[in-house]
């Protein structure tokens, strides 16, 4: 129950702002509301601690037989980190919003549903539970950016992004196909090693690595604290992913190019954020780099060693 507390608490949190801000549109404290909902689920996550690992399943329902499995979470190692970040980048956003001068609700409910989302994401233990918090987060996004952004060049930007994260999803579906033809059904406990390729090329996509793309070329449409989160909770939601791959599932003949392809788009994206003019125009450059990163050590982890006194 501990896994899904921060969540409750941010949904909590979320519902109570969204009721207040239409039925008392005059009340003084939605800032002390908000700051407190996200310090407590912060607080939560910490105390994952107190049992870990754990884990956590909805009961059975009808898609279980087209999917094989049911919802399901599990916070350990890999997953908590990534929930600790969500949750702590929900309350700095939160806690700092003031600085900016900033009073209205509805961002923040926006950052704590975001942030609820991603730690659904963070902590699935299985592609069912993956795809149905990508879509959600992938809808919230994209419903998001078409309300925000002006003329068809941006919109344009808009719907490939949405389209391309997308393609990501459907890599994910293909490769639970692939481990139950194979006779075991996927569990990121422990992904088959066929599997592997097709995972880290989603990954790759809804980072924007494979193939190089940004979301959105010119990110001043959703500024700071509000579209901070939206592009920090999909990075996540994607890297959480990418570290659950052992590099004995990475044994194909397309890693060394995956890997060619992730060093020149952290090169590229290093270069266009030192031209930046700004850190809002920069940052897409720096999720796309520090998301290169991790892609490359996971592709050359399956690089043989090369013997001591052989040459390489």
């Amino acid at each position: 129950m501990l896994i899904l507390l921060p969540v409750i608490l941010m949904s909590l949190t979320t519902l109570a702002l969204l009721i207040l801000r239409f039925a008392r549109p005059k009340f003084k404290f939605p800032w002390m509301l908000a700051s407190g909902g996200a310090t407590l689920a912060l607080i939560s996550v910490l105390l994952w601690q107190i049992h870990f690992p754990q884990n956590i399943s909805l009961p059975s329902w009808q898609m279980v037989t087209a999917f094989s499995y049911v919802p399901a979470w599990l916070a350990d190692g890999i997953s908590w980190p990534y929930a600790l970040a969500l949750a702590a980048l929900a309350a700095g956003v939160i806690w700092t919003s003031v600085v900016r001068a900033e009073n209205e609700p509805l961002p923040w409910a926006g950052t704590l549903t975001l942030a609820a989302l991603g730690i659904l994401a963070v902590t699935a233990e299985n592609p069912l539970t993956l795809l149905l918090a990508w879509s959600a987060i992938d809808l919230f996004e994209l419903v998001t950016m078409l309300r925000s952004t002006e003329g068809e060049k941006q919109t344009e930007g808009v719907i490939i992004a949405f389209a391309v994260r997308l393609a990501g999803t459907g890599l994910v579906m293909w490769a639970n196909l692939v481990s139950i033809a194979g006779g075991t059904p996927l569990d990121f406990r422990s992904i088959p090693p066929a599997t592997g390729i097709y995972l880290l090329i989603a990954s790759g996509l809804r980072l924007g690595v494979l193939p190089l793309h940004l979301p959105y070329r010119k990110d001043n449409v959703v500024r700071r604290g509000f579209g901070t989160t939206l592009r920090l909770v999909s990075a996540a939601s994607s890297l959480a992913l990418l570290a659950r791959i052992p590099a004995s599932a990475l044994n194909s003949v397309l890693t060394p190019y995956l890997l060619i392809l992730a060093a020149i788009t952290a090169l590229y994206a290093g270069w266009m954020w030192l031209r930046a003019s700004d850190e809002i125009l920069g940052r897409p450059f720096w999720i796309l780099g520090m998301a290169s990163w991790p892609l490359q050590k996971a592709c050359a982890a399956t690089r043989p060693a090369v013997p001591r006194g052989a040459s390489p």
